[in-house]
């Protein structure tokens, strides 16, 4: 039984280890026009979900100003859910 747990460990810690120097290795692959791309598109991505964030809870504090109180749970969420 150790020896299963301590082959499932190694065999846990050799897929992060590979998964990590595959991601270095690309990363040094990668061109200057490349590596400006992929800081864009994460800082797009990034900033887009923070904005969805906001949205929903813009949407959400609207939903408790109109159904205010624990009993109007399932009216927030309709009203959340239409406006989204």
């Amino acid at each position: 039984m150790l020896i299963i747990f301590w082959l499932l460990v190694a065999f846990i810690i050799c897929f992060f280890l590979c998964a990590f120097v595959i991601g270095i290795i690309k990363g040094i692959e990668m061109t200057p026009d490349e590596w400006r791309d992929f800081v864009e598109d994460y800082r797009r991505e990034k900033k887009q979900k923070k904005e969805s964030k906001r949205l929903y809870r813009s949407i959400e504090s609207q939903a408790y100003e109109k159904y205010p109180g624990p009993h109007n749970y399932s009216k927030r969420e309709a009203y959340i859910k239409k406006h989204l």
